[in-house]
Protein backbone atom coordinates (compact mmCIF):
# COMPACT_ATOMS: atom_id res chain seq x y z
CA UNK A 1 0.00 0.00 0.00
CA UNK A 2 2.43 2.62 0.81
CA UNK A 3 4.70 1.78 -2.44
CA UNK A 4 1.51 2.52 -4.10
CA UNK A 5 0.89 5.65 -2.03
CA UNK A 6 4.52 6.88 -3.51
CA UNK A 7 3.68 5.53 -6.82
CA UNK A 8 0.95 8.17 -7.18
CA UNK A 9 2.55 11.14 -5.31
CA UNK A 10 5.47 10.84 -7.54
CA UNK A 11 3.30 10.80 -10.38
CA UNK A 12 1.54 13.79 -9.52
CA UNK A 13 4.55 15.45 -8.96
CA UNK A 14 6.04 15.07 -12.54
CA UNK A 15 2.25 16.16 -13.79
CA UNK A 16 0.84 18.53 -11.71
CA UNK A 17 -2.93 18.60 -13.15
CA UNK A 18 -5.35 18.57 -10.33
CA UNK A 19 -8.73 20.00 -10.54
CA UNK A 20 -7.81 22.98 -8.26
CA UNK A 21 -5.00 24.54 -10.88
CA UNK A 22 -6.29 22.80 -14.16
CA UNK A 23 -8.24 25.83 -15.25
CA UNK A 24 -10.81 25.85 -17.61
CA UNK A 25 -11.17 24.28 -20.74
CA UNK A 26 -8.56 25.09 -23.39
CA UNK A 27 -9.36 24.96 -27.49
CA UNK A 28 -7.71 23.11 -30.11
CA UNK A 29 -7.52 21.51 -33.74
CA UNK A 30 -10.77 19.79 -34.45
CA UNK A 31 -13.13 21.54 -31.68
CA UNK A 32 -15.99 22.97 -33.23
CA UNK A 33 -17.09 26.07 -31.74
CA UNK A 34 -20.17 28.55 -31.88
CA UNK A 35 -19.78 32.41 -31.79
CA UNK A 36 -22.46 34.94 -31.48
CA UNK A 37 -21.76 38.95 -31.37
CA UNK A 38 -25.07 40.61 -29.27
CA UNK A 39 -26.95 42.63 -32.09
CA UNK A 40 -24.75 41.28 -34.76
CA UNK A 41 -26.85 38.38 -35.99
CA UNK A 42 -24.87 38.66 -39.34
CA UNK A 43 -21.82 37.85 -37.27
CA UNK A 44 -22.90 34.42 -35.78
CA UNK A 45 -21.03 31.26 -36.82
CA UNK A 46 -20.70 27.85 -35.98
CA UNK A 47 -17.48 26.03 -37.09
CA UNK A 48 -14.35 23.75 -36.57
CA UNK A 49 -11.30 24.76 -35.63
CA UNK A 50 -8.29 24.63 -38.42
CA UNK A 51 -5.40 22.12 -38.23
CA UNK A 52 -3.16 25.12 -37.04
CA UNK A 53 -5.60 25.67 -34.40
CA UNK A 54 -7.50 28.78 -35.63
CA UNK A 55 -11.23 30.05 -36.26
CA UNK A 56 -11.77 31.54 -39.60
CA UNK A 57 -14.14 33.93 -38.58
CA UNK A 58 -15.99 36.99 -40.18
CA UNK A 59 -14.84 40.23 -41.29
CA UNK A 60 -11.24 39.64 -39.32
CA UNK A 61 -10.27 36.12 -40.75
CA UNK A 62 -8.30 33.66 -39.16
CA UNK A 63 -7.96 33.93 -35.25
CA UNK A 64 -5.43 31.92 -33.69
CA UNK A 65 -7.39 29.91 -30.68
CA UNK A 66 -5.02 27.03 -29.56
CA UNK A 67 -4.59 26.77 -25.73
CA UNK A 68 -7.14 29.92 -25.54
CA UNK A 69 -10.26 29.19 -22.63
CA UNK A 70 -13.51 30.61 -24.08
CA UNK A 71 -13.29 33.61 -22.02
CA UNK A 72 -9.66 34.33 -23.36
CA UNK A 73 -11.34 33.47 -27.04
CA UNK A 74 -13.87 36.03 -26.67
CA UNK A 75 -12.12 38.57 -25.72
CA UNK A 76 -9.93 38.11 -28.41
CA UNK A 77 -11.92 38.32 -31.01
CA UNK A 78 -13.60 40.74 -29.35
CA UNK A 79 -10.61 43.54 -29.65
CA UNK A 80 -10.27 42.45 -33.42
CA UNK A 81 -13.45 43.47 -34.16
CA UNK A 82 -13.39 46.43 -31.85
CA UNK A 83 -9.74 47.78 -33.29
CA UNK A 84 -10.70 47.08 -37.08
CA UNK A 85 -13.34 49.15 -36.78
CA UNK A 86 -16.22 46.80 -37.47
CA UNK A 87 -17.97 46.95 -34.04
CA UNK A 88 -17.99 49.47 -31.70
CA UNK A 89 -18.58 47.27 -28.60
CA UNK A 90 -18.38 44.05 -29.17
CA UNK A 91 -20.34 41.66 -26.85
CA UNK A 92 -19.12 38.13 -28.10
CA UNK A 93 -20.38 34.65 -26.72
CA UNK A 94 -18.77 31.47 -27.23
CA UNK A 95 -19.47 27.66 -26.25
CA UNK A 96 -18.12 24.79 -27.78
CA UNK A 97 -20.40 22.29 -29.20
CA UNK A 98 -18.01 19.32 -30.24
CA UNK A 99 -15.17 18.42 -28.38
CA UNK A 100 -12.65 17.27 -30.41
CA UNK A 101 -8.90 18.20 -29.54
CA UNK A 102 -8.61 16.85 -25.86
CA UNK A 103 -8.60 13.39 -26.04
CA UNK A 104 -7.22 10.29 -23.63
CA UNK A 105 -7.03 6.66 -25.09
CA UNK A 106 -9.10 4.03 -22.93
CA UNK A 107 -7.97 0.82 -24.74
CA UNK A 108 -8.16 -2.96 -23.68
CA UNK A 109 -10.50 -4.64 -21.36
CA UNK A 110 -13.32 -1.37 -21.04
CA UNK A 111 -16.81 -2.03 -21.66
CA UNK A 112 -16.69 1.09 -24.61
CA UNK A 113 -12.90 1.00 -25.47
CA UNK A 114 -12.08 4.29 -27.86
CA UNK A 115 -11.25 7.31 -28.00
CA UNK A 116 -12.62 10.11 -24.79
CA UNK A 117 -13.46 13.22 -25.14
CA UNK A 118 -11.97 16.08 -22.47
CA UNK A 119 -14.66 18.34 -21.98
CA UNK A 120 -13.24 19.44 -18.76
CA UNK A 121 -10.60 18.35 -16.56
CA UNK A 122 -11.47 14.40 -15.75
CA UNK A 123 -9.45 12.14 -13.23
CA UNK A 124 -9.38 8.84 -14.13
CA UNK A 125 -11.93 7.40 -12.61
CA UNK A 126 -14.33 9.92 -14.35
CA UNK A 127 -12.56 8.40 -17.68
CA UNK A 128 -13.51 4.67 -16.63
CA UNK A 129 -16.89 5.57 -16.16
CA UNK A 130 -16.97 7.51 -19.02
CA UNK A 131 -15.92 4.21 -21.46
CA UNK A 132 -19.17 2.29 -19.24
CA UNK A 133 -16.80 0.62 -17.03
CA UNK A 134 -14.01 -2.13 -17.03
CA UNK A 135 -15.28 -5.57 -18.93
CA UNK A 136 -15.17 -8.74 -16.37
CA UNK A 137 -12.35 -9.68 -18.00
CA UNK A 138 -10.62 -6.58 -16.91
CA UNK A 139 -7.49 -6.45 -14.37
CA UNK A 140 -7.75 -4.69 -10.98
CA UNK A 141 -4.33 -2.95 -12.44
CA UNK A 142 -4.94 0.00 -14.58
CA UNK A 143 -2.00 1.12 -16.79
CA UNK A 144 -2.48 5.03 -17.72
CA UNK A 145 0.59 5.76 -20.22
CA UNK A 146 1.60 9.26 -21.00
CA UNK A 147 4.79 9.42 -23.04
CA UNK A 148 7.77 7.91 -21.42
CA UNK A 149 6.15 7.64 -18.07
CA UNK A 150 3.62 5.01 -16.93
CA UNK A 151 2.00 4.18 -14.06
CA UNK A 152 0.23 0.86 -12.92
CA UNK A 153 -2.82 1.78 -10.62
CA UNK A 154 -4.81 -0.96 -8.31
CA UNK A 155 -8.28 -0.12 -8.11
CA UNK A 156 -9.22 -1.83 -5.07
CA UNK A 157 -6.53 0.06 -3.31
CA UNK A 158 -7.22 3.72 -5.04
CA UNK A 159 -11.12 3.22 -3.87
CA UNK A 160 -9.81 3.22 -0.06
CA UNK A 161 -7.64 6.27 -0.66
CA UNK A 162 -9.33 8.95 1.45
CA UNK A 163 -6.84 11.72 1.04
CA UNK A 164 -8.80 13.39 -2.74
CA UNK A 165 -4.93 14.55 -3.49
CA UNK A 166 -4.06 11.09 -3.76
CA UNK A 167 -7.17 9.50 -5.38
CA UNK A 168 -7.94 12.08 -8.20
CA UNK A 169 -5.38 11.20 -10.68
CA UNK A 170 -5.91 13.36 -13.53
CA UNK A 171 -5.30 12.66 -16.83
CA UNK A 172 -4.09 15.01 -20.15
CA UNK A 173 -4.91 15.18 -23.71
CA UNK A 174 -2.95 12.41 -25.40
CA UNK A 175 -2.81 9.82 -22.23
CA UNK A 176 -3.24 6.51 -22.42
CA UNK A 177 -5.71 4.50 -20.07
CA UNK A 178 -5.13 0.81 -20.59
CA UNK A 179 -6.38 -2.08 -18.67
CA UNK A 180 -5.21 -5.81 -19.78
CA UNK A 181 -6.74 -9.11 -19.67
CA UNK A 182 -6.94 -10.55 -16.49
CA UNK A 183 -8.22 -14.23 -15.86
CA UNK A 184 -8.16 -17.57 -14.16
CA UNK A 185 -9.55 -20.68 -15.67
CA UNK A 186 -11.00 -23.11 -12.28
CA UNK A 187 -11.27 -26.70 -13.80
CA UNK A 188 -11.79 -30.26 -12.67
CA UNK A 189 -13.95 -31.34 -9.38
CA UNK A 190 -15.87 -27.72 -8.78
CA UNK A 191 -19.22 -27.22 -9.21
CA UNK A 192 -18.90 -24.30 -11.73
CA UNK A 193 -15.95 -24.81 -13.62
CA UNK A 194 -15.21 -21.86 -16.42
CA UNK A 195 -12.78 -19.04 -16.61
CA UNK A 196 -13.25 -16.05 -14.24
CA UNK A 197 -11.73 -12.37 -13.22
CA UNK A 198 -8.52 -12.91 -11.30
CA UNK A 199 -9.33 -10.72 -8.09
CA UNK A 200 -6.44 -8.31 -7.06
CA UNK A 201 -4.32 -10.85 -3.92
CA UNK A 202 -6.77 -14.05 -5.48
CA UNK A 203 -5.82 -17.02 -3.95
CA UNK A 204 -6.58 -20.81 -4.87
CA UNK A 205 -9.14 -21.23 -2.08
CA UNK A 206 -11.21 -17.96 -3.05
CA UNK A 207 -10.81 -18.68 -6.84
CA UNK A 208 -12.61 -23.02 -6.12
CA UNK A 209 -15.18 -20.87 -3.58
CA UNK A 210 -15.70 -18.30 -7.17
CA UNK A 211 -16.20 -21.77 -9.14
CA UNK A 212 -18.82 -22.85 -7.03
CA UNK A 213 -16.65 -25.16 -4.28
CA UNK A 214 -15.56 -28.62 -4.39
CA UNK A 215 -17.84 -31.28 -5.81
CA UNK A 216 -18.56 -33.73 -3.38
CA UNK A 217 -15.71 -36.05 -5.48
CA UNK A 218 -13.35 -33.27 -5.40
CA UNK A 219 -9.51 -34.31 -3.90
CA UNK A 220 -9.27 -31.37 -1.75
CA UNK A 221 -5.34 -31.93 -1.07
CA UNK A 222 -4.41 -32.49 -5.30
CA UNK A 223 -4.97 -29.56 -7.00
CA UNK A 224 -2.91 -27.88 -9.38
CA UNK A 225 -1.91 -24.89 -11.21
CA UNK A 226 -0.55 -24.85 -14.92
CA UNK A 227 1.19 -21.57 -15.49
CA UNK A 228 2.72 -19.89 -18.72
CA UNK A 229 6.21 -19.06 -18.10
CA UNK A 230 7.20 -15.99 -19.90
CA UNK A 231 9.60 -17.98 -22.38
CA UNK A 232 6.08 -19.67 -23.38
CA UNK A 233 6.93 -23.14 -21.75
CA UNK A 234 3.81 -24.40 -19.45
CA UNK A 235 4.47 -25.29 -15.51
CA UNK A 236 2.82 -27.30 -13.63
CA UNK A 237 2.95 -27.01 -9.89
CA UNK A 238 1.39 -28.77 -6.82
CA UNK A 239 -1.11 -25.75 -5.34
CA UNK A 240 -1.87 -24.96 -2.00
CA UNK A 241 -5.59 -22.96 -1.31
CA UNK A 242 -3.40 -20.31 0.41
CA UNK A 243 -1.13 -19.90 -2.71
CA UNK A 244 -1.70 -16.63 -4.76
CA UNK A 245 -2.74 -17.00 -8.16
CA UNK A 246 -1.75 -15.16 -11.88
CA UNK A 247 -3.14 -13.65 -14.97
CA UNK A 248 -3.80 -17.05 -16.69
CA UNK A 249 -3.31 -19.47 -14.36
CA UNK A 250 -5.42 -22.49 -14.68
CA UNK A 251 -6.50 -24.69 -11.64
CA UNK A 252 -7.59 -27.98 -11.84
CA UNK A 253 -9.14 -30.19 -9.14
CA UNK A 254 -8.32 -33.68 -9.32
CA UNK A 255 -11.22 -36.56 -9.00
CA UNK A 256 -10.47 -38.10 -5.57
CA UNK A 257 -10.45 -42.02 -6.18
CA UNK A 258 -11.47 -43.04 -2.62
Amino acid sequence: MKKMLMAIVLWMLAFPVLASNAGDYQLGPGDIVKVSVYDNPDLALEAPLSKKGALNFPLIGEVPLTGETLDQAERLIAERLRSGGYVKSPQVSMIVTQYRSQLVSAIGEFNRPGLIALDHPSDLMQVIAEANGIAPSGSDTVVVIRGPQTLQVSLSQLMTETDPKKRNIMLSSGDVVYVPRSMIFVYGEVNRPGNFRLESGMTTMQAISVAGGFTVKAARNSITIHRQMPDGSVKTLAAKLADRLMSGDVVDVDESWF
